[in-house]
Order: structure tokens, then C-alpha cells, then sequence
């Protein structure tokens, strides 16, 4: 039992250690010398006796101490464990026959490769890797901004990073001739962070795939959803699918994936993400444009809407080619009045550089679309109103049913709109503004966006006139909705209907634009 005992306050020693590992920089300490002691809060210890501030060293119990290492000589952190280094970006141990030089810290390091080292010892070397959220290489030789020294108190200065020890690790690489290159921890990273909040906003777009990829298909298989606005959302869910899928690769990521890589990835996450913005406008706009009386194309509705399509995709694809054209030449030229309105796609993260060129080429036209489709959607609901008390002066039923029509297919939109529209609206005055708010409030945001799929599912799926054609293209055998004539009407009440809508316009609204209104 006493052979226990004596176990007991080294247990507790080691213990206490670890606690004070987690306090001290970079997770690092050491006994310090049985002769220390405290006078006030300056700790004293070793021979000859050395002063220790309180930043460099923690009490156990108030008994013993541990001096916080890199607190009282420089640190410097090597990615990999000894003779170990980065083949094909893992740690991966070296053999003799490997023929590595030894690892030295750099003290200067450009396009050229290293061009000179400290002499061994001068810094206490840590082994791991980094801790932060994102990561990002330095490498000098693709880019000349990347070059970098160390700095003897431990730091690494760069033209794209200026950060402590406990901010980049150090180490050789295969793929470079085992040349030491330097992985930085990102200071802003969109799409690799892998924090709580974010690690939600993941799982919400992995729930979304299968029901952005399930409203693509039954709206692919099912010809009568295939109208104008059936082949509008296809586009725009199509989009949104591929941005979430590259959203979600971007977030896992490794950190030392090349940089080609990272900005293709970049340049497809801001392709897909203003298309179907612009895909969301477009059917806000079609749908402003039916109730606002002005004259549709001539000839008869297939051919209005195949032109019209044409029209739309010129307008959503190459608005949005213009755009990511404009990005690629700003990040090309050579003299700009300032380097912030380039994209810098790959130098920080697989995103854009500054906030100035996210606003410009990201946040602003997205902004301008949802500001644009605000104003299309009040102006519809006036109209909308207006129609409705016009249509209870006309005799009979069918002008009013027209006016559900109108109703359901702008309720549809105006509950995309809310989906797509509101949370952004929200995040890019929170971005615009750096206002904090209420966490809570910004999870519910956060996570209301990364199941748009799912809500785009509910609203456009999940209906019973979809759910019946669905029914009847798979299983016909088995009814799912009870039918009854007045759910399939005649061409002769459709042209009734269209005739009554026509009398409720004002503007003399025609069959074409009439028809658009049966759709949902």
C-alpha cells in the first residue's frame, strides 16, 4: 500500500504537467529546477539562478513548476516527427537510402530555393502538425510572394503572412527535392474551416445533394414539368448541386493541396454560385414580367417559351462568364492601383484574397440579384391584388381560379426567394457590416443555407400535381392521389380560363403569357 502511495504525487506531477502544456505556448514545457521558488511573481531557478516572468513559467499545486519552453528560448514547429517528411503531403518516415539532408532551420528562402540556415541548436524544435482551422503552403517557387525568413525569436515574415512560432510549422517536401518549405495557419479561410459551426453547415450540404440531385431528376423525367420554368429551376438547382459539391471538397481539403487545384476549385464555386443566383433572378424576373401586362413574343407558347429560354440562358451563363472573365483578367494584370482588387485565388486559401475582391466580383452581384428580386416580388404582389379585386366583378368562377393559379406559382418563387434570398441578404449585410448579432441567430442562418436543398425539395417536389405525375411515370398501377374531373380539365375550360384571364387584365395580358399561369 505505501509502494502505491509514493506513485501518487508523480501521477499528480504528470498530470498538472499536461494542464500547464495546454497553457503554455505551443503546448510545450519542462520541469523546471528543484531549486525554484517565487518571490512575488517572478520565479526563480537553476544555476546560476535565472529570473522567469510569469508568461514563462506554471505552478502545480503551488509546489512544483514547469517552465513554459518556448516561453524561455525561441521555438520552432517541424510538421513531421524526426526523420520523418512531407511524400505526396503526408508524413511519411525517411529511410537512409532516402539521401535527406538534415533539417535546418531557413533563415531566408525564395524562387531560388533556401538561402541560408541557423546553426543547429540556436531554437528548441517542436514536433506536429498545426492545430489551426486552415492551412496554406508557402511556396516561393510558383509564386514570388511567398518567400520568407525566420526571423532568430522564432517568427515568420512573409509578404502574405507576418505570424508567431505557434502559427506555421516548418518542413521538406518530395515532391521539391525535400526542399523546407513553410505551412501557415490561414487567417481567413471560407471554405476550410472545421469548426463546430462549420462542421454543421458540412453535414447540412451533404444532406442536401440527394435532394438537390432528386428535384433535378424528377424534373428531368417528367416532360409536362418541363415548361419554362421547370427547365428554369433545372438550371438553377443543377448549379447549386455543383457548388456544394465543390463546397464540400474544398472543406476537406488537404493542406497542402496544389495550388491549380485550389483555384479551380475557387473559380467553380464562384461560376456555380452567381449562376444560379442568376437562375433564382430569372424566374423572379419571367414572373414579373407575366403579371406586368407588357406584350410576350409572338407566335404560339412552345415556340414563346423555347425562345425565351434561349434568351434566359444567354442571360444567366453569360453574365456569369463575364464575371468569372473579369476575375481571371484582374488576378492577370500586371499594374493595378491596388493589389486588393485582385482575386489572389490559392495564396491564402481556395478563395478569394480580400474582402474588396469578394465584394466586387462575389458578394456585390449577388447582392444587386437579390436587391433586384425583392423589388420584382413587391411589385408582383401589388399586382397580384389588384387582379384579385378585378376578378370578383366578372361573372362566373373561372377568372377567380385564374387567380389562384397566379397566387400558387407566386407563393412557390416568393418561398425560393425567402429560401435562397433572406439568409443571404442576412449573411452578406453581416459580412458587409462585421456585426456580431446573436450566435444562435447566425447558426439557424448558417445552417438555413446549407439545406436549401432540402427546402427546394419540399417546395417544389413534395406538391400534389408533381407527386401525381411522378406517380403515374413510375408506378401507374398504384394511384396515390384520388382523381376526380375537376382535377384534369378539358382543353375547352383551359381555353375558358385563359379567356377569363385575359378580361381580368387590364393590360390585355395574352395566351401565351396565360398558359404560364397553369403551370404549377
Amino acid at each position: 500500500m505505501g509502494r502505491r502511495l509514493t506513485w501518487l504525487p508523480t501521477l499528480l506531477l504528470l498530470r498538472f504537467a499536461a494542464f500547464a502544456d495546454d497553457r503554455c505556448l505551443m503546448n510545450v514545457s519542462q520541469p523546471a529546477p528543484e531549486n525554484a521558488y517565487q518571490v512575488n511573481d517572478i520565479l526563480w531557478a537553476g544555476q546560476p539562478e535565472k529570473p522567469y516572468p510569469p508568461a514563462a513559467y506554471r505552478s502545480v499545486q503551488g509546489v512544483s513548476y514547469v517552465l513554459c519552453t518556448c516561453e524561455t528560448r525561441a521555438c520552432i514547429r517541424k510538421c513531421c516527427e524526426p526523420n520523418a517528411a512531407y511524400v505526396n503531403s503526408k508524413c511519411t518516415p525517411l529511410n537512409a537510402s532516402d539521401h535527406v539532408a538534415e533539417f535546418k532551420v531557413p533563415k531566408f528562402v525564395n524562387e531560388h530555393g533556401t538561402v541560408d540556415v541557423y546553426e543547429t541548436g540556436l531554437f528548441h524544435i517542436v514536433y506536429g502538425r498545426l492545430t489551426c482551422n486552415g492551412k496554406y503552403k508557402l511556396n516561393p517557387s510558383k509564386d514570388k510572394s511567398h518567400n520568407f525568413q525566420v526571423n532568430n525569436a522564432g517568427f515568420l515574415l512573409s509578404e502574405s503572412a507576418n505570424v508567431g512560432p505557434d502559427q506555421f510549422c516548418l518542413e521538406q517536401f518530395s515532391e521539391l527535392n525535400y526542399q523546407i518549405l513553410a505551412v501557415v495557419c490561414s487567417p481567413k479561410q471560407l471554405a476550410s474551416q472545421t469548426d463546430e459551426k462549420n462542421l454543421f453547415n458540412t453535414i447540412g450540404m451533404m444532406l442536401s445533394l440527394p435532394f438537390l440531385f432528386s428535384t433535378f431528376l424528377v424534373y428531368a423525367l417528367i416532360k409536362d414539368l418541363q415548361t419554362l420554368h421547370g427547365k428554369s429551376l433545372m438550371c438553377h438547382v443543377a448549379t447549386l448541386l455543383v457548388a456544394y459539391i465543390s463546397l464540400i471538397v474544398v472543406q476537406f481539403i488537404t493542406d497542402n493541396a496544389d495550388k491549380t487545384w485550389c483555384i479551380f476549385l475557387a473559380y467553380t464555386l464562384q461560376f456555380t454560385f452567381l449562376a444560379s443566383f442568376f437562375w433564382l433572378n430569372i424566374m423572379c424576373f419571367d414572373l414579373w414580367w407575366t403579371f406586368s401586362g407588357f406584350r410576350p413574343l409572338r407566335g404560339n407558347t412552345q415556340e414563346n417559351e423555347a425562345n425565351k429560354f434561349i434568351i434566359y440562358s444567354i442571360y444567366a451563363w453569360g453574365c456569369t462568364s463575364l464575371i468569372s472573365i473579369i476575375t481571371f483578367g484582374m488576378d492577370k494584370l500586371q499594374y493595378l492601383l491596388t493589389d486588393n482588387i485582385r482575386p489572389r485565388f490559392g495564396i491564402n486559401s481556395c478563395w478569394f484574397g480580400s474582402d474588396l475582391a469578394m465584394l466586387l466580383y462575389f458578394y456585390g452581384p449577388i447582392g444587386t440579384l437579390l436587391f433586384s428580386n425583392l423589388l420584382m416580388f413587391i411589385h408582383t404582389a401589388i399586382v397580384i391584388v389588384k387582379h384579385k379585386s378585378d376578378a370578383k366583378v366578372l361573372r362566373g368562377s373561372e377568372s377567380q381560379k385564374n387567380v389562384d393559379h397566379e397566387k400558387q406559382r407566386f407563393m412557390l418563387y416568393l418561398k425560393l426567394f425567402i429560401v435562397m434570398g433572406v439568409s443571404w441578404l442576412a449573411e452578406i449585410l453581416s459580412w458587409t457590416t462585421n456585426s456580431g448579432g446573436s450566435k444562435f441567430v447566425w447558426y439557424v442562418i448558417d445552417i438555413g443555407n446549407s439545406l436549401q436543398g432540402v427546402l427546394i425539395f419540399l417546395i417544389f417536389v413534395c406538391k400534389k400535381r408533381v407527386l401525381n405525375l411522378l406517380n403515374k411515370k413510375l408506378c401507374p398501377q398504384f394511384q396515390l392521389f384520388k382523381t376526380s374531373t375537376k382535377t384534369v380539365p378539358s382543353k375547352t375550360s383551359s381555353n375558358v380560363k385563359n379567356k377569363d384571364a385575359v378580361e381580368m387584365s387590364t393590360e390585355s395580358t395574352s395566351n401565351s403569357t396565360n398558359n404560364q399561369l397553369h403551370e404549377f
